[in-house]
């Protein structure tokens, strides 16, 4: 179980995903650039084993080249002595390159191993007077040392030059690189012929063995191969991989562009940033590919841009869906941004069971919050859903058949889980990781297109509303010898359900009107205008009558459509002070800093031919009457705590004004109205 914890912990969907998405989008490109070079590549016939004592190497074809896959000589460890032609290895086991070391008996290893072949001086003169040379390659972050006779040839960056032996190797990416065999190697075997030593160094646990393919060929022929080797290079790695960080900056770029245009959508904003993760990933593996960086600087920068893209993803999932789940993923991420210390830290063992942990929980909890979010009528997160899934499982199904077959649990063609497509091969997971891509981008672009359509719907209404609302409030208040007037109207949101009107009669006295309408929008504000509008058409001015009317416009105006109520209040006011007051559930008015008390009925839509209750009461001189609607009293501040009625009772004898800006300091929840009546009789 801890050595497919160790595997699974190398291995980063983010690192290996990325890696193949380059290869994919360098398909079409490097297979233009490199069919001329192919077409001169000569055939290579792999090499049947002869024997422990005598190992032989392939024959040689027309175009003089020979692929050496063995037997070699094969043990882990290091002494210099084995680089000498006349050591003794008859009690080394033998490989064959190209096949991993775990069909062949071996166990994983990490550091050194050597491998050893002899060409005999018949096998050599195949290849005529010619010069040769030798052409290796190694798996990824293999170092290797060749020596000729017992004569250092050459090594990969990773090995120093001089004394190799007593020097650390330094886990730089490997490529292929060519030696050339000389007449002074050949001169220096005993019997004419040629010992191939390579000693090789792994930066980690492997079992395939750090070398790859070894090539005999004319000097020609190999130069040929290694300038293809170059082509490869470029066109399979830093190249291709810089391309596609540029593409990913690119989306970065989109997804902040985006979001200065939508500020209310943050979703963009962490998009942007997930995707400057990924181009960061692309930057380190361009830099590493060229062996500017070494293998552990390499790590580290997967190790920090691997948690920001988890961490990223999260909180771009979570924005996305809507989820109210903050908490989890704040402490979420937390882990998964100091995991890494225990590294840092050398506690392995315990990283390696968060690292497996942390990867196990952000496939499960993002794959979760996109399907509960398509169950709730989101169809973007439904598309995204099986392309994440995919691509958050491939490199894991990867590695465990990987694991599986190096304990020979299965065979070993299954874990190929290549597709060759022309001369490149892709992985099963940089597909997945190709088709999340393009599903998070056809997603993002939808949601874009569709929330800037649905904005300037609303746009349209708001305006259609603000129209409306204009009947709804009056502009100016009419003047009267015995009323001082005054009056104030905040709306939450451009336009809402409230409204008042204040009507001169023909007798000097006055019809103060107030109420508010249930819902928002134009729909709120098209129902407020049909109330007022009935109320100006009203012949009667007695308080109960216009509210039971108001009663029979609302049940009609809401007929067939999505139910609605209203509050209102109605109260006419003579010159000598007598005021008769009807209320149809609405907040009882403020007189001189007291509530009144009302008769409590039912609200304007709720009850065909309801009968309303009204009552007389005398004002003297100098008293204030302060009408208002539920966003006073309904008022919140950051802690939740309400203005409440005792609030709106201290502030009651203050100016509408005073009252509606005091109350929206305090936390706007819903639209304000506030209508003062200061009674002054001539």
């Amino acid at each position: 179980m801890k050595s497919l914890i160790q595997t699974l912990g190398k291995r980063w969907p983010v690192v290996h995903g990325f890696r193949g998405l380059c290869v994919l989008f360098a398909l079409i490109a490097y297979g233009v650039l490199s069919t001329g070079a192919l077409q001169a590549r000569p055939p290579v016939l792999p090499v049947p084993s002869a024997g422990v004592a005598k190992p032989l190497i392939a024959p040689v074809q027309a175009q003089g080249i020979a692929s050496l896959t063995g037997p070699w000589r094969f043990q882990v460890g290091d002494d210099p002595r084995w680089a000498e032609p006349g050591f003794d290895d008859s009690g080394w086991r033998t490989v064959v390159t190209g096949k991993p070391l775990s069909e062949q008996g071996f166990d994983a290893y990490q550091g050194y191993a050597w491998y050893r072949l002899r060409v005999t001086e018949e096998q050599r003169a195949q290849f005529g007077n010619q010069p040769l040379a030798l052409q290796l390659s190694s798996f990824g972050i293999g170092q290797l040392d060749v020596y000729l006779n017992g004569v250092e040839g050459g090594h990969t960056r990773g090995l120093t030059t001089g004394d190799g032996l007593t020097t650390k190797p330094l886990p730089y990416q490997s490529w292929p690189f060519s030696v050339p065999v000389t007449a002074g190697v050949l001169q220096a075997g005993r019997d004419g012929g040629l010992v191939i030593a390579i000693r090789s160094w792994a930066a980690i646990p492997v079992t395939h063995g750090p070398l790859a393919d070894v090539v005999l060929g004319s000097k020609e022929l190999i130069a040929e191969k290694q300038e293809l080797s170059t082509a490869q290079r470029w066109a399979s790695s830093p190249l291709v991989t810089l391309m596609l960080t540029g593409l990913f900056l690119s989306v970065a770029v989109l997804g902040t562009t985006l979001y200065l245009s939508q500020r209310n959508h943050s979703e963009y904003l962490w998009l942007a940033i997930l995707c400057t993760t990924v181009a960061t990933t692309g930057v380190s593996e361009s830099l590493w590919g060229l062996e500017v960086i070494s293998y552990p600087v390499f790590m580290i920068f997967s190790l920090w841009t691997g948690r920001l893209f988890m961490a990223a993803t999260l909180e771009f999932v979570r924005r996305f869906t809507a989820s109210s789940q903050r908490e989890f993923v704040r402490g979420f991420q937390v882990l998964l941004l100091l995991s890494p210390f225990l590294q840092l830290l050398h506690l392995q063992v315990t990283y390696e069971y968060v690292t497996l942990g942390s990867q196990i929980v952000f496939c499960v909890y993002v794959s979760y919050l996109l399907f509960r979010g398509w169950r709730r009528g989101l169809p973007e997160a439904g598309v995204m859903l099986l392309p994440f899934f995919l691509a958050a499982t491939a490199d894991s199904i990867d590695t465990v058949l990987d694991y599986a077959a190096s304990k020979d649990w299965i065979a070993a063609r299954f874990a190929a889980h290549q597709f060759h497509l022309g001369p490149m091969q892709v992985a099963a997971s940089s597909l997945a990781f190709l088709l999340f891509l393009a599903s998070l981008l056809a997603v993002i672009l939808y949601r874009f297109v569709h929330v800037s359509q649905a904005e300037q719907r609303s746009a349209a209404e708001i305006e259609a509303a603000r129209s409306v609302q204009a009947l709804l409030i009056p502009t100016q208040l009419p003047s009267s010898r015995s009323f001082s007037l005054d009056s104030a109207y905040l709306p939450m949101n451009g336009v809402g359900g409230d409204f008042f009107q204040v009507l001169p009669l023909k007798d000097d006295s006055m019809l103060v009107v107030v109420g508010d309408v249930s819902g928002k929008g134009l729909q709120a504000a098209m129902n407020a205008s049909s109330l007022v509008g009935a109320l100006r058409n009203e012949p009667s001015h007695n308080p109960a009558t216009v509210l039971e009317h108001l009663n029979q416009v609302m049940l009609g105006a809401t007929s067939g459509a999505i139910a609605a109520f209203a509050t209102c209040l109605c109260a006419r006011i003579y010159p000598n002070g007598e005021m008769t007051i009807a209320n149809a559930g609405h907040l009882s008015p403020y007189r001189d800093g007291r509530e009144m008390e009302l008769a409590a009925c039912l609200p304007l839509g709720i009850v065909p031919g309801m009968e309303y209750e009204q009552m007389t009461v005398q004002l003297k001189q100098g008293d204030r009457l302060i009408f208002l609607s539920d966003g006073v009293v309904e008022a919140a501040n950051g802690k939740g705590e309400l203005f409440g009625f005792e609030r709106t009772q201290q502030v009651s004898h203050e100016s509408a004004r005073f009252i509606a800006q005091t109350a929206q300091r305090f936390g706007q929840t819903d639209d304000i109205t506030v209508v003062s009546v200061y009674f002054v009789p001539v």
